[in-house]
């Protein structure tokens, strides 16, 4: 049973390592402006995550507010910010903090959606960037090694092995957005 769990820690390991071989090679392979649009969507990630942990840091005020405002008016420390704000009552401060909720929670949401459309976009884009160089690198051999090869075996296995890059691309960074995101929440 050991032996069992030692090879699939060592296939697990193997796998991991050839995960991050795969990334760092088409990394390799990326020209200056689709590293920079990398670091952009990294920067957008961040932008997530910030605004996720706004928008549910809003929930409790909001809750807050919505369930007992006399008791948030009778706090001195908000009591003097709602003064100095305009506001004269309790009631007075459930529609602000319930459109300041709403648009927190919109933003976060349009973020998070550019966010998504963004990593869907790099990673189609990567894809046809591999495509082509693949596509060049396999007119451009010898006449002899042409005669030796199955076309459709090669293209088959291009676009299988180009799809799957593509999709392992966009799943990369998708956890990098949930990773951001739920560090930010922790």
């Amino acid at each position: 049973m050991n032996s069992v769990n030692s090879k699939k820690g060592t296939f697990n390991n193997k796998k991991n390592k050839s995960s991050f071989i795969l990334l760092r090679g088409i990394w390799k392979y990326l020209n200056k402006k689709r590293k920079k649009q990398i670091f952009f969507i990294s920067f957008i990630m961040l932008c997530s995550g910030l605004s996720e942990l706004i928008s549910l840091g809003a929930v409790v005020p909001f809750l807050a507010i919505i369930l007992d405002p006399e008791r948030i008016w009778a706090e001195p420390f908000f009591n003097n910010i709602f003064i100095k704000l305009g506001f004269s009552s309790a009631d007075q401060l459930i529609l602000p903090v319930t459109i300041s909720f709403i648009i927190a929670a919109l933003i976060a949401t349009i973020i998070r959606s550019f966010n998504l459309f963004l990593n869907i976009k790099i990673a189609a884009v990567v894809g046809s960037d591999l495509s082509c160089e693949v596509y060049k690198r396999t007119i451009l051999q010898p006449y002899s090694r042409h005669l030796k090869l199955n076309s459709s075996d090669v293209i088959t296995t291009m676009t299988t092995h180009i799809g799957r890059t593509v999709t392992g691309l966009n799943a990369f960074l998708q956890l990098a957005t949930s990773s951001i995101v739920a560090l930010g929440i922790l």
